[in-house]
């Protein structure tokens, strides 16, 4: 999607210049500073270029931003509250590693090691590479940025495989590294943009941050491990494929002291977001500290004036969007829209199994409106309501947006998995054979087990 408005016809840009002039003009010409109304007409437009693609994401939060000020929609501490987040942070730390691995040759080193390890069978080297893109999630905590590092070590293996272009192997290939380094780490905090969203969201909004661990034992087994294992089951099925050839390859060389020390850098960052519990430090700021440690002048993980060369377009986005969540909150609009919801779902505490129900159903359905990263921005704000209507704890209901957003019905939804199928030269279409079917099972069986181990775990 970030790419899409690039090809996009002339009459969408021209049509979204009209909405954006018109709501400049009414917030200007209309109601009261800072109320309800001015900040709907705000969150309405944006979540609209969101969800359309008629403009790039990161311009669409620019939009964002400038009609907050211009327009004196919010104080500038709530119209920027997303540079204030962690969530947005992280982003960019992620971005920071992915660059210094690649830089560092370590990505490199990891296809020579891997290859002749796949070789043996076709099904060895689809779950082989699902399982690498699924460790990766937890090295890197960028989508992006596995994305972008994964996606070459793939196309290069692929192609020492014997697999040509259009043929099922290298598809089915190509989708397992993909959707295994995306699809289950909804379930892995600092894995995935929603997951950084709803922790910056939720922060904002309740002063809860979910910790590492805790969001790890909540949604990993069956909303992560258990989809791994059925995307693995749906691309065997779907692409079926002859055994790859023998694998070819260069002794890998030695890692130099950069490779090394990125390599050390990597385990230090992985073993602390794995204890902030214990530790308390928020996941961000200890990628924060690799990114630092990557950016140091002399340090030799990347090349010189790195950020020249690094795509920020996603660390905009992801401001954007937490601010957005906060101006729904502080002005008022996420309690509206809340009223407007409960007179008309049948939440009550007397049902559990239907709250656990329609909170999910009302997640899914809005990341196909908003994109994946826009529900919990949407969503987050209305937990203290939707918490009164339940029963439930409004940590419960703010975790209960995972398993809607991590229930991906279209590609179109998610700006890296669309960014993994144009590099690789898979189509939208053949990626939707896996996301239809692995949304429609996981909806009859993903969903009552996840019920069933929240009321285990006592969650709910």
């Amino acid at each position: 999607m970030m790419s899409s408005s690039v090809t996009a016809p002339p009459w969408r840009q021209g049509l979204s210049l009209l909405a954006l002039l018109g709501a400049l003009g009414w917030l200007l010409l209309g109601s009261a500073d800072g109320s309800v109304v001015q900040a709907g007409i705000v969150v309405v437009l944006c979540i609209g270029l969101w969800a359309t693609g008629w403009l790039p994401q990161w311009l669409t939060a620019l939009i964002f931003f400038t009609l907050c000020t211009v327009a004196k929609v919010a104080p500038a501490s709530t119209a920027f509250a997303g540079f204030e987040s962690a969530a947005t942070w992280l982003v960019f730390s992620g971005m920071v590693i992915g660059a210094a691995i690649n830089h560092t040759g370590l990505g490199e080193r990891v296809a020579a090691r891997i290859g002749p390890h796949l070789a043996s069978g076709y099904p060895q080297a689809v779950v082989g590479i699902g399982l690498l893109g699924l460790i990766a999630s937890f090295f890197m905590p960028s989508a992006m940025g596995r994305i972008v590092l994964l996606v070459p070590i793939l196309l290069t293996l692929v192609d020492r495989f014997g697999y040509a272009p259009g043929d099922p192997g290298r598809i089915g290939i190509l989708l397992s590294g993909i959707m295994s380094s995306f699809l289950p780490t909804f379930t892995i905090l600092p894995a995935n943009v929603p997951n950084n969203v709803l922790m910056g969201a939720s922060e904002a909004v309740l002063g809860y941050s979910p910790s590492y661990g805790e969001y790890l034992l909540l949604h990993f087994p069956v909303l992560g491990l258990l989809k791994w294992a059925l995307i693995m089951a749906l691309i065997l099925w779907q692409f079926r494929a002859a055994p790859p050839s023998p694998f070819t390859a260069e002794a890998p060389s030695r890692l130099g002291r950069g490779g090394n020390l990125m390599g050390v850098l990597l385990g230090f960052a992985v073993l602390m977001w794995m204890t902030d519990a214990w530790h308390g430090i928020s996941p961000a700021w200890i990628g924060m500290l690799v990114a630092l440690a990557c950016l140091f002048p002399g340090s030799g993980l990347l090349p010189a004036r790195p950020l020249q060369q690094m795509n920020l377009e996603p660390f905009i986005y992801v401001a954007g969007i937490v601010s957005l969540g906060a101006l729904a909150h502080q002005s008022g609009l996420g309690e509206a829209i809340a009223g407007r919801l409960l007179d008309v779902l049948p939440l009550s505490p007397q049902s559990t199994a239907g709250n656990f129900t329609w909170l999910a159903v009302i997640a899914t359905v809005l990341g196909m409106l908003v994109t994946l990263p826009g529900v919990p921005a949407v969503m987050t704000p209305l937990a203290p309501q939707l918490a009164d209507v339940t029963g439930w704890a409004p940590s419960a209901v703010v975790m209960s947006q995972v398993i809607g957003f991590s229930t991906v019905v279209f590609p179109y939804q998610s700006p890296p998995l669309i960014i993994g199928l144009l590099t690789s030269g898979v189509t939208i279409r053949q990626a939707m054979r896996i996301t239809l079917p692995l949304a429609l099972i996981t909806i009859v069986l993903l969903w009552p087990l996840d019920f069933v181990w929240w009321r285990w775990l006592g969650m709910i």
